[in-house]
């Protein structure tokens, strides 16, 4: 230790976060298996620093290290906090996206985790590094000692990356804990390159809609079988994604108070869906933009946006194009923002509008109001309207955005008083803003003589309230208000409705169990158009009462719903959970169910692979 003090300290110091990091995300903790699957890579690293003959230089690089193994260590503990999932490296080049959503990463960020911080609080107190000036030069037993740890770790780290390069493990918790976090890191990297360069042949390409059919188990409906086709046809649409909006909102009340009384009144006159789920990946909002606009899953350990925003893609837009269609999408935040200005065209839209048409007035949390957002919208549709364009707009909505911060003099959701100053009362009020400003929008449109001619579709992006982040006094608030545990499947259902103003009225209740992919198909139906050779992951929910789709991120990949069953594997199908989509218990015999597993294993599979072979605009 006298010889190599930096060495020992640092290992020492990262060992302990790594163990302290551990025990925060996997239950069991195991301090033997740490040193095992995490100590092999410091070894090599640090190895690697004694090495260099410069004391000053060498002391820098282990502060560098420390700096960065820290902040990987910091990023995957906020993340799983919220999302519940271990984040990749990948996750460091969307560092640039934390800016905008600072407020609530400092939400998320848990006083406990500045334990990872206190070694560079000493090191600056003590003065660690200003002792006397070590020899500038290795020697022949310095150089022996690095190659001497350099080699154990890297004897250690191949066997332990060769005994797990051909393990699967679904959950990526499980799979951070058994192969270690970076063991888990080095594999996602791999994966990431290896799923990047698998594509389609040409002629697998013609294929594919069939072959989909297929694996999905659903043959094709003519026209004229098909219940409500062509309805809608002709009239504009207004699609409306709502910012963390969570499906158990809607007939809820609090005290006798609806939190959401106009979407209440809306499902009246209105096909809604209540048994619909979020898919997206970690582009979150973005991600489900993608999904809504192609009826592809979004990519499994990248944000879709980011790696596929400069492809062709076949879309909502384009197939609306050829109909007479103008596409719109308005967004109260920069553009720039998960590379949405390079998503927007890609996807086929004609126009997009984002914070410089809405400006920086009546902000709430990253960008102006969803007031903003409707009333300056209303007058741009105006015009298309007033010209007898048809016209498909996509709004994305903010004020409900985590962390739920609607201003006083908004707020109208008059909650008890043990919901003030926590996250579930916060939540309420947002989703009301959200309603009421949704009721206002549906008037303006009604005013100027737009809603006889609107099909108006509301969906979910995603949960806003994640069980994990949630403290025990905030879930007993919410589980008291649903009457019952707070359920993995209540956090990831979304709502879904279509309404049709004018004549062609329809309303009813569709309870089959759907995602976020078949938005697409379903309006398709309802307007009429044709799906031939227009490659979809997603089924039309009023002709197609069975069901099979997928999801991942959120749950471990080959996770899957069907009419009966959610089921999300751990390491592999025999050791997963299943439950009842209907009473939200348990299924303890889920056995027959394999088969519905390796179908959607295979349907994940073919969309990265379409994915992949989608060509890339020209430059």
């Amino acid at each position: 230790m006298r010889r190599h003090p930096l060495f020992f300290i640092f290992t020492a110091i990262l060992i302990g976060k790594f163990i302290f990091t551990r025990s925060l995300l996997f239950e069991g903790f195991d301090f033997f298996q740490t040193l095992f699957v995490e100590l092999c890579y410091l070894f090599i690293l640090f190895g690697l620093v004694e090495l260099i003959p410069s004391h000053k230089v060498k002391k820098m690089v282990y502060l560098f290290l420390d700096f960065v193994l820290t902040l990987l260590l910091t990023v995957i503990l906020v993340y799983h906090n919220y999302f519940g999932y271990i984040v990749t490296i990948h996750a460091f080049s969307l560092l640039n996206q934390v800016g905008t959503i600072r407020d609530s990463v400092y939400q998320l960020f848990h006083p406990i985790y500045g334990v990872l911080y206190i070694d560079f609080i000493i090191i600056l107190l003590l003065g660690l590094f200003n002792r006397k000036r070590a020899r500038e030069h290795a020697s022949k037993h310095n150089v022996r000692f690095a190659l001497s740890v350099l080699l154990l770790g890297l004897v250690v780290s191949a066997v332990l990356v060769y005994s797990q390069k051909n393990v699967e493990i679904a959950n990526s918790v499980t799979s951070a804990k058994k192969q270690g976090i970076i063991t888990y890191e080095i594999f996602g990297v791999k994966n990431y390159l290896t799923n990047a360069t698998n594509q389609f042949t040409a002629e697998e390409l013609k294929q594919l809609p069939t072959i989909i059919e297929e694996v999905k188990e659903t043959p094709p409906i003519t026209e004229g079988e098909r219940q409500y086709f062509g309805v809608a046809g002709g009239k504009n649409i207004i699609a409306i994604q709502m910012e963390a909006f969570q499906d158990f909102t809607l007939n809820l009340q609090v005290n006798g108070q609806p939190v959401t009384p106009f979407l209440n009144s809306l499902i009246k006159e209105s096909v809604y869906f209540p048994n619909v789920y979020q898919q997206i990946g970690p582009g979150n909002t973005s991600d489900a933009e993608f999904i809504f606009n192609t009826s592809l899953y979004p990519a499994g350990m990248e944000a879709t946006s980011e790696t596929y925003g400069d492809r062709i893609i076949p879309s909502f837009p384009k197939l609306l194009k050829n109909k007479g269609y103008k596409s719109l999408t308005f967004h109260a935040n920069d553009v720039t923002f998960w590379n949405r200005d390079n998503l927007y065209p890609a996807l086929g839209f004609d126009q997009y509008f984002d914070i410089e048409f809405f400006g920086q007035k009546d902000v709430i949390g990253i960008g102006p109001s969803d007031e903003v957002l409707y009333t300056k919208a209303v007058s741009e549709l105006q015009k298309l309207h007033d010209g007898q364009q048809k016209f498909f707009a996509h709004f994305i909505t903010l004020s409900s955005h985590h962390p739920f911060q609607i201003p006083a003099d908004k707020n109208t959701l008059v909650l008890p008083q043990q919901f003030d100053g926590n996250i579930v009362g916060d939540y309420l009020k947002a989703i009301h803003y959200t309603d009421q400003m949704l009721g206002k929008f549906v008037a303006q449109l009604k005013e100027a003589g737009m809603w006889d001619d609107t099909m108006l579709v509301l969906y979910g992006d995603h949960f806003g309230l994640q069980k994990s982040s949630l403290k025990e006094p905030e879930l007993a608030l919410l589980e008291n208000l649903l009457g019952h545990d707070y359920h993995l499947l209540d956090q990831l259902n979304v709502p879904l409705m279509v309404t049709l103003g004018g004549d062609e009225q329809v309303s009813e209740m569709n309870e089959t169990i759907g995602g976020q992919v078949d938005i697409l198909p379903t309006l398709s139906n309802l307007l009429g158009l044709s799906l031939d050779n227009f490659v979809h992951f997603g089924q039309d929910l009023l002709n197609y009462p069975d069901n099979l789709f997928g999801m991942r991120y959120y749950m471990p990949s080959g996770s899957f719903f069907n009419n009966e069953i959610a089921y999300k594997p751990d390491e592999g199908f025999e050791d997963g959970e299943a439950y009842d989509t209907g009473t939200l218990q348990p299924v303890p015999n889920y056995s027959d169910y394999e088969e519905d597993y390796e179908r959607i294993k295979e349907i994940l599979q073919l969309s990265d692979r379409y994915l992949n072979s989608l060509p890339k605009k020209e430059s």
